[in-house]
């Protein structure tokens, strides 16, 4: 869209809707407020097509289908054509065009005479590139749609008592003139707005609808702080200077842009902190609608403004912005006291980055201030349900604590390292040992810290995800987190809880889950399995042949198509294919050398059994599809750690499963089939499956054996390196860092001691 101060608003709806009325209330009402105000009736009827549109709106040329969409539809279009000087200048005078009626009228009119919506989309491009591009008609900054049912249009129609024209006689055109407008604001949401006009089966009082509309269109219009910066001949902006057309940066717009970015000057730099999240964010959402230099973007609309302007940022954003423009602004938020099953919820969309305290390096063993162990706890459980649930969770908690102690002493008193290397780190390292075993015990009701750094698109799915969860943990999180999260975006976090936005988005997954429950309710049985065989069992691979990705690796460096370099790679022989494929993957120096994103295309689908420990560190990569889990239970068993057994802890360890399977069909009795999750304890095995790349598997799988990995998940971890290279031999063989096994004591303390070493270069 071309740069203009002005705005452009197109008032559409079928006949009967109440649109001219409306149309007169707005232009009163932008008047009042300051605005200068434009107006526009369409169709204008004073230029070469008013005869031809009164002619076809009166039926004299013939029904509509006679003269087709096309036809037509250049009638009204050579109409706007005649207008659209008059539009263009408006805009540049910085008013508010209003526009009764406009291109939507004939895409939902016309549009009714296509058979399918194919056809009917296809006559949308058509008429946008007529209108816009070829006779360059300016396109309204948003259309607003009043939505009014056709039975009730109809009657409106009927009391103006004047003559109807080709469209208001016919019931069925009216209907699907209102069906195609719904359409449209679904197909094209930045361009088309619905005003929906009704309430339980009647139409809202006029004045209701205008409050509606003035709502809506608030953040399009132009703020009346907002005066145009640009020294035309004497304006008393000291930023900026336009001179022949050409915008110039003053001495006094680089000293202000000084402090706002790193290089004033080069074509190349970073926003400071001078600037909001959200400012930043909406500068650059007027790159799409800007021809300037973005730092001239800045000074001509955001400067001397204060950073919280909220008028001015929700403006710029909606009109200018799409869902990606959420993706420029980010946030650090932090959820304290997050169970470890609210932690994975937190994580599962993988849109951005997370950090939590670990199991693995913390003790977990000390109360709080109020005396309670780190456990969520469920306030709403019945009482006697509750004081079961607390006293449960607070006999393991105890278990634990003295198991740590005697873990760790035991760790210690048994260690082959000489007492002259037992440092910080050796002491880092025995610790960590302790914590890999002692961690089994831990309820996944534990909780820990999660620090996350999302954009405002990843925050606003994260929140709609808690919102829409069966969990009271996230759904409270969720409704703080909106809360928290709204008063650094707001601007980005608005749709969150409208009715047509997220609260239908998150309806719609509450009801799909439901329904898919419900299904496999009926048709599979609640039984727990009895396949506890293969804990790793690669359940789907593509290709089968490693081969075929060879044309996908050529690609990039051949003009051939994808199919002709298949049909020339069927030709080669066996040992030509293998050297593409080792090229492809060459000399790794290190596992962050990975081969080239051709490899993206293979992929393994995993079906696993594994404790909630090894889930909690695997599930946290990104770059995963498919990843799902079923919900939590005792019932697939657990191991005891050898180390446990070593220390004499087996009957301890125990217990506290024996206490868990207690706790969980207790809560289970009571009705609380989601919150016995919490019962369970991260040594539990459970049941999960994800689906990731070749590419991925080389990170995956090279990091998660290495030597400071957990010894339980580092096992998974060559498992799948194993199946992979059952089926594909040549990929596996590029994985020259999958460590397959070293001492546990002495890999850790290798890698504690290079963390050492990294902090005293830094100190020096």
């Amino acid at each position: 869209m071309e740069n203009r101060p002005g705005i452009f608003i197109a008032l559409e709806g079928t006949d009967g809707s109440g649109k001219s009325t409306q149309f007169k209330l707005i232009a009163e009402r932008l008047k009042k407020n300051g605005f200068e105000v434009e107006t526009f009736q369409f169709p204008q009827y004073d230029n070469p097509s008013s005869y031809f549109i009164k002619e076809y709106l009166s039926g004299n040329l013939g029904s509509a289908e006679s003269i087709g969409p096309y036809t037509a539809s250049m009638f009204f279009a050579m109409d706007r054509f005649h207008t659209a000087d008059k539009i263009r200048k408006a805009l540049e005078k910085g008013k508010v065009v209003l526009a009764d009626r406009f291109t939507g009228s004939n895409m939902a009119h016309q549009g009714t005479l296509f058979n399918n919506a194919e056809q009917r989309r296809g006559f949308f491009i058509w008429l946008d590139q007529i209108e816009f591009e070829m006779f360059k008609i300016p396109r309204p900054d948003i259309s607003l749609v009043l939505r009014v049912p056709a039975e009730i249009a109809i009657k409106n129609v009927d009391k103006r008592g004047n003559k109807k024209d080709i469209h208001e006689k016919d019931m069925g055109h009216l209907k699907k003139s209102v069906e195609i407008y719904d359409s449209l604001c679904q197909l094209f949401p930045k361009d088309f707005k619905q005003i929906d006009c009704t309430r339980s089966g009647g139409i809202l009082p006029p004045e209701t609808i205008n409050d509606q509309i003035w709502k809506t269109m608030m953040p399009y219009l132009p703020s009346k702080k907002l005066k145009k910066k640009i020294k035309n001949s004497g304006g008393d902006s000291p930023y900026l200077e336009k001179n022949d057309g050409i915008v110039t940066i003053t001495d006094e717009g680089y000293s202000y842009l000084e402090p706002l970015i790193t290089n004033t000057k080069d074509n190349v730099y970073a926003f400071t902190d001078k600037l909001s999240h959200q400012t930043i964010a909406a500068a650059m959402a007027r790159l799409s609608r800007r021809g300037d230099d973005m730092r001239v973007t800045i000074l001509d609309e955001f400067s001397d403004k204060d950073d919280e302007d909220e008028q001015l940022l929700k403006r710029v954003i909606t009109a200018y912005g799409d869902d990606s423009v959420q993706q420029l602004a980010g946030q650090h938020v932090v959820i304290e006291n997050a169970s470890n099953i609210l932690t994975k919820k937190l994580e599962w969309g993988r849109l951005a980055a997370y950090l939590e305290q670990s199991t693995r390096y913390i003790y977990f063993d000390k109360k709080d201030e109020n005396g309670n162990y780190r456990y969520h706890k469920l306030p709403y459980l019945k009482k006697d349900v509750r004081l079961a649930y607390e006293e449960t969770m607070d006999k393991i908690f105890a278990i634990y604590s003295y198991m740590l102690a005697k873990l760790t002493d035991h760790v210690r008193a048994n260690s082959s390292v000489p007492k002259e290397e037992r440092d910080n780190a050796w002491k880092s390292a025995t610790r960590a040992q302790a914590c890999d075993s002692a961690r089994a015990v831990l309820p996944v009701a534990t909780t820990s810290t999660v620090g996350i750094f999302a954009s405002g698109q990843a925050l606003e799915s994260l929140i709609m995800h808690l919102l829409s969860d069966e969990l009271a943990e996230s759904h409270e999180v969720g409704r703080k987190l909106l809360i928290e999260a709204r008063k650094v975006l707001p601007a980005f976090l608005e749709r969150v809880d409208i009715n047509e936005r997220g609260v239908l988005n998150m309806g719609y997954k509450a009801f799909t889950r439901e329904n898919t429950r419900e299904i496999a309710d009926e048709l599979l049985s609640n039984k727990i399995s009895g396949d506890n065989g293969d804990p790793v069992k690669l359940s789907d691979v593509w290709p089968r042949n490693e081969m075929e990705i060879i044309p996908d690796i050529l690609y990039e460096h051949s003009s051939l198509s994808l199919d002709e370099i298949r049909n020339e790679a069927q030709k080669w022989p066996l040992s030509k294919k293998k050297k593409i494929i080792q090229s492809y993957i060459g000399d790794r120096y290190n596992r962050r050398h990975k081969p080239g994103r051709a490899f993206e295309k293979v992929h393994y689908s995993w079906d696993i059994l594994c404790d909630y420990g090894i889930f909690r560190d695997l599930q946290r990569h990104r770059m995963v599809d498919d990843l799902n889990w079923q919900i939590l239970t005792p019932r697939y068993g657990y191991e005891i750690p050898e180390l446990v057994v070593e220390a004499g802890l087996s009957d301890e360890f125990e217990k506290c499963f024996d206490l868990s399977l207690k706790l969980y069909s207790l809560l289970q009795e009571n009705g609380y089939e989601k919150e016995a999750q919490y019962a369970t304890l991260l040594g539990h095995r459970m049941r999960w499956k994800m689906t990731f790349n070749a590419r991925e598997a080389y990170h995956l799988i090279e990091l998660r054996t290495s030597p400071q990995g957990h010894p339980s998940y580092r096992k998974i971890a060559l498992q799948m390196y194993e199946l992979i290279n059952e089926v594909h031999p040549l990929i596996a063989g590029g994985m020259k860092f999958v460590n397959k096994g070293e001492d546990p004591e002495l890999t850790r303390l290798a890698a504690e001691r290079y963390t050492q070493e990294k902090l005293a270069r830094l100190n020096k």
